[in-house]
């Protein structure tokens, strides 16, 4: 049995639902968007 830290281990980066740019994890963010493209949907136009 392998152990479970080598499941999360081999996860796919996530990526921004966006532009595809890689997103570095954080603990209590389930966010699909990076920065630049929240920046973008939440400015007026």
């Amino acid at each position: 049995m392998k152990p479970v830290s080598e499941f999360y281990n081999n996860l796919p980066k996530k990526q921004c639902a966006h532009c595809g740019t890689l997103m570095d994890e954080q603990a209590e963010s389930y966010t699909t968007a990076c920065p630049e493209c929240e920046e973008k949907e939440t400015s007026p136009v």
